[in-house]
């Protein structure tokens, strides 16, 4: 099983793989035939949790979550909140609203690395504990599901606790965007110094960071 580290903020609990049809009725946009990636989560928000300065530090970092369309066909048992001005992501006003934007960098993420057109999901809460949640998102690529699980909850985890986005987050994700190329596969650090004229000792790091995520199983 693939799992962010353990983080003060947001953890991964789980990961499981399936096409869950009992949660199909719940979003008319899912696609017939695509897999899909179920992340459990748990949200430890701190008080200074602040989800427009999260969100906005995110929306530099991946700008196209600005064209997210949030909770469209959404036909779930309660009206879907509406949207904050300037923020493309819904908010209710607790802790599902960070579990609620995790679902949605992980979209962008698999649409941006793994180069899928349409994505859809969707985030559930429990009952009890209230602070765990179950995000559907489609998937056809598992490998590259749960690296962008990892690095969504990874990048939300960091700005909470710091207020500012990961070292070399850029870089994490153009080198990992690289390498998921069709035949970049066989490229080492040595080569993708020597042919993008990228800092070596940079490069080590994001490298690390990409096998700590879990971008190579």
């Amino acid at each position: 099983m693939a799992r962010s580290n353990h983080l003060p903020n947001m953890k991964i609990l789980g990961v499981s793989y399936g096409t869950f049809e009992s949660i199909s009725h719940l979003h008319r946009n899912f696609q017939n035939g695509v897999k899909r990636l179920r992340i459990t989560l748990e949200v430890n928000r701190n008080g200074n949790g602040n989800f427009s300065n999260v969100f906005n530090q995110l929306l530099a970092l991946l700008p196209t979550l600005a064209q997210h369309k949030c909770c469209e066909n959404w036909i779930g048992p309660q009206p879907a909140p509406k949207l904050t001005s300037g923020i493309s992501i819904k908010k209710v006003g607790d802790n599902t609203d960070f579990a609620h934007l995790a679902e949605h960098v992980m979209i962008d993420l698999m649409c941006n690395i793994g180069g899928m057109q349409i994505c859809s999901g969707i985030t559930c809460g429990y009952e009890s504990p209230r602070n765990r949640f179950d995000l559907f998102v489609e998937c056809p690529r598992k490998r590259i599901g749960l690296f962008s699980a990892n690095l969504a909850v990874h990048l939300i985890d960091y700005l909470l606790s710091q207020g500012k986005l990961p070292e070399n987050s850029r870089e994490t994700l153009d080198l990992a965007k690289l390498l998921q190329n069709p035949g970049r596969k066989k490229l080492n650090i040595q080569k993708l110094s020597q042919n993008n004229g990228w800092d070596k000792k940079t490069l080590k790091s994001v490298w690390k960071k990409l096998t700590d995520l879990h971008f190579f199983n």
